[in-house]
């Protein structure tokens, strides 16, 4: 008896050092993975100015708020989508369903195409982890080469994005600093031209689920590939 028990005092103490040990928390990004042959498809497209309809009465937004956030109409077959107006900033809207986001700008209209990362960080800062995240900047910088090779005109920016959870200076630090480190391992690792990119943080100005669930607010932590150019 006393043997077994002893035997039970050894296995408990070899367990705690295990249950002591911090857990790290993983940002998972819900995006769909993409091949390389969709991926290159999405940014093989030049961006374009549009012409949008004049947009009826509920939808001009006049506040004097600096920020506004104004639910696009949406169908049963299209994603939520967010416009958001800022002072001295061009209106952006987001359609998560055809990957294009809209810039009106000094009475120009842009659309312009993007791919979401599946990269995955440490939740609340920008450290990269695992095989997934070193295989999807693998095929996006594969990507951009090919297409910079044939069309050396071509621009990207890297946006980062963040959910409404925490503090606008927090998610604003945040969201650039992961379009940074995006930008400098593209630049650094794969030797794309820093010409060829730029990167900005956005914070939780454009989100696509400002009232959603946890898996919502999930696909608000997001890192963006859009061409500009």
């Amino acid at each position: 008896m006393k043997t077994l028990l002893s035997l039970s005092a050894i296995v408990c103490l070899l367990q705690m050092p295990a249950l002591a040990q911090t857990t790290v928390t993983i940002v998972k990004s819900p995006t769909q993975v993409l091949t390389r042959e969709q991926v290159s498809q999405r940014l093989s497209i030049a961006p374009r100015v549009v012409v949008l309809p004049t947009p009826s009465a509920s939808t001009v937004i006049e506040a004097p708020a600096p920020v506004v956030a104004v639910p696009v109409p949406t169908t049963s077959t299209v994603k939520t989508t967010t416009t958001v107006v800022e002072g001295g900033r061009p209106r952006r809207v987001y359609n998560a369903e055809r990957n294009v986001v809209v810039v009106e700008e000094a009475n120009q209209t842009y659309e312009m195409p993007y791919v979401t990362l599946p990269v995955l960080f440490v939740k609340e800062t920008a450290e990269l982890l695992d095989s997934e995240s070193r295989a999807a900047l693998d095929q996006i910088a594969a990507v951009i080469q090919e297409i910079s090779k044939n069309e050396p005109a071509t621009r990207f920016d890297i946006e980062g994005h963040t959910s409404v959870e925490g503090t606008d200076e927090f998610n604003m630090g945040l969201s650039a600093a992961r379009a940074q480190r995006v930008f400098d391992e593209l630049t650094q690792r794969y030797g794309i031209p820093a010409s060829v990119l730029s990167a900005h943080g956005h914070g939780e100005n454009y989100p696509q689920y400002p009232n959603g669930d946890e898996g919502q607010l999930q696909m608000d932590r997001r890192v963006l590939v859009v061409r500009v150019k």
